[in-house]
């Protein structure tokens, strides 16, 4: 069960039709929220979508009306690529974007400001690992860059700002790694790797959606937050889920020299197959202090949890 909305009379959302972002938009249409949805999408013609041709080019009538700002947009996906063209794309759109959305906001007198970061954006948090520094990725250094950025632009400002952390999200039509495991167990396939013991921070979307709406009432100005949930193993999380599945199952069992003869022909620190084998395990203590709970882990959901989520659009045409 997700909270329900308080204190805002509309709120202006970026990124919307990301996968956080239509469940965010799922969630007000069902508490009739007012909302508006900054897009780059020419194909959605709905009144409360609003089409712009350029991230930084966002007219200030689409604030009209707005008291709160959550930020979603962005690029979300990691990659190795360290080229001057992937830096710029990432920069325009995790940094750039996020500095004019702000000063946007300021401008027309917004009271609450989300961002909603990474908790790869800082790996300070991390357990169990020395080369911190060289795990930034460009995705990661981009969020961490646009949460300095935010702080130092609100620090003398009246706009209350929050930013907020989701590690690994899962949950309806979730996109990523963990989503590679739900479809193999689908299709009756359970991996196993024996060898493997690091933990990796899961959250639910549904909770996600309700810590942004705990930070809008209940954050500090300029704090930053983790939303980590539950710790799993990785063969913790695939059994877990196939018990949701209740079928049998093929196990493969990936052998050690597997995974580290890919990860050694990755040639790289940041890719997926050295990801896969560290810890990823953050704290959500300092949003606990201030009275939120979690209401969901893997040991509560049903397949529900794994289906295809509705699209917003599609209920806004009904």
């Amino acid at each position: 069960m997700i909270d329900k909305v308080h204190n805002f009379n509309k709120t202006l959302i970026t990124g919307g039709t990301g996968y956080i972002g239509s469940r965010l938009i799922n969630f007000y249409i069902k508490n009739n929220h007012k909302f508006v949805v900054l897009t780059t999408s020419i194909d959605i013609k709905e009144k409360n979508y609003f089409y712009i041709k350029d991230l930084n080019d966002v007219p200030l009538e689409a604030f009209e009306g707005v008291d709160r700002v959550v930020h979603l947009a962005g690029i979300s996906n990691d990659t190795n690529k360290t080229d001057y063209e992937t830096k710029k794309k990432y920069t325009d759109a995790n940094v750039k974007y996020v500095e004019n959305i702000l000063n946007l906001s300021i401008k027309k007198q917004i009271r609450s400001f989300i961002f909603i970061s990474s908790t790869k954006a800082d790996d300070s948090n991390l357990k169990n690992f020395s080369d911190k520094k060289n795990l930034l990725s460009i995705y990661a250094s981009t969020k961490s860059e646009a949460e300095k950025i935010i702080k130092n632009i609100s620090k003398n400002e009246p706009i209350r700002v929050h930013i907020l952390r989701p590690s690994i999200v899962y949950g309806p039509d979730a996109k990523g790694n963990l989503s590679l495991f739900v479809s193999l167990l689908k299709k009756g396939l359970k991996l196993k790797f024996y060898f493997l013991k690091n933990q990796k921070s899961l959250v639910h979307v549904d909770d996600v959606i309700r810590a942004i709406n705990f930070l809008s009432i209940n954050g500090l100005d300029g704090e930053t937050y983790n939303l980590s949930g539950n710790n799993y193993e990785l063969n913790q999380i695939s059994e877990i889920i196939s018990k949701i599945y209740n079928k049998r199952f093929i196990t493969i069992r990936i052998p050690k020299f597997v995974l580290e003869f890919v990860s050694l022909i990755s040639f790289s620190k940041k890719g997926f197959f050295y990801r896969l084998k560290r810890d990823e395990i953050h704290s959500s203590e300092k949003i606990k202090k201030l009275g939120f709970n979690f209401s969901k882990s893997l040991y509560n959901i049903d397949q529900s949890d794994f289906s295809k989520n509705d699209h917003p659009l599609s209920k806004l045409k009904n």
